[in-house]
């Protein structure tokens, strides 16, 4: 879902629909580790980003992945994006 904020603005990752959240599988090879050094990092609070533990499982909000990257994700003005996508269909 894309969300609108307050000042007309969009976040990078709602805007281009990445998931909202990944599993501690992807995330590892994103920062290319195994499996289970990544869940002894998680244990250790050593992991690059902040995970959350949903039942089971452990996630990564893709903001805290982009972070963990040293990704910031932006506000985009819905302007740019049908400046660009103008641009894109004239090159």
């Amino acid at each position: 879902m894309v969300i609108r904020h307050r000042d007309g603005t969009f976040s990078f990752t709602e805007l281009f629909g990445l998931p909202a959240t990944v599993s501690l599988d992807l995330a590892a090879g994103v920062f290319g580790m195994s499996l289970s050094t990544a869940y002894r990092r998680v244990r250790l609070g050593a992991f690059p980003c902040r995970v959350t533990k949903r039942g089971r499982r452990y996630v990564i909000t893709m903001a805290e992945l982009l972070r963990g990257l040293g990704i910031q994700d932006v506000r985009v003005h819905p302007d740019d994006v049908e400046e660009g996508a103008a641009q894109a269909r004239d090159a």
